[in-house]
């Protein structure tokens, strides 16, 4: 990848990580780019889920009509009307929209994996421990049983940070 991508460093920490999904077909770039430290989007997670079902044809997208703001053609559509469609994205339920170029949150992102591992029937009884995840008091009541099992699965985690008077927190 370090030849593919003019911003993939030899060494770089993520490089295994970028090898994998280029290898894999799950991303592909942009222009010669990675864009490593570039925000993950709602649409490039569903657009990743949809490549490993390998990009079934959608006859009637009709279903993406629920959301005022994802348009036919787009690069994301057909992914966000599969996973609408499987019931992996609900999207807004209040605003009646995918937010398809907003970065995707820890607690969406673990709750697209979440309903994709249902609807693929893996086994999602996993627990995890919350208590090293920063502003979990705060999580969306819809995600916490995704955010649980994420983290018993080990696909997130937190991390352990320490401030200049040594007072420990997780993000």
């Amino acid at each position: 990848v370090t030849e593919a991508f003019v911003d993939i460093k030899e060494g770089a920490w993520y490089e295994g990580a970028v090898q994998y999904v280029y290898d894999n077909g799950l991303m592909s770039g942009s222009n010669g780019s990675f864009k490593p430290n570039k925000a993950v989007t709602r649409a490039m997670v569903v657009v990743i889920l949809y490549g490993l079902e390998g990009s079934p044809e959608i006859a009637d997208d009709t279903a993406c009509e629920v959301f005022g703001d994802v348009e036919r053609g787009k690069w994301y559509t057909d992914a966000i009307c599969w996973a609408y469609s499987n019931g992996i994205a609900s999207g807004n339920t209040r605003t009646l929209q995918f937010n398809a170029e907003n970065p995707v949150t820890r607690e969406q992102l673990a709750t697209f994996i979440y309903r994709y591992a249902e609807y693929k029937d893996f086994d999602t009884t996993q627990v995890g421990d919350l208590s090293e995840l920063l502003n979990v008091g705060k999580m969306n009541q819809y995600a916490r049983e995704a955010v649980v099992w994420a983290v018993g699965a080990g696909l997130i985690s937190g991390v352990k940070l320490m401030d200049d008077m040594g007072n420990i927190s997780y993000d």
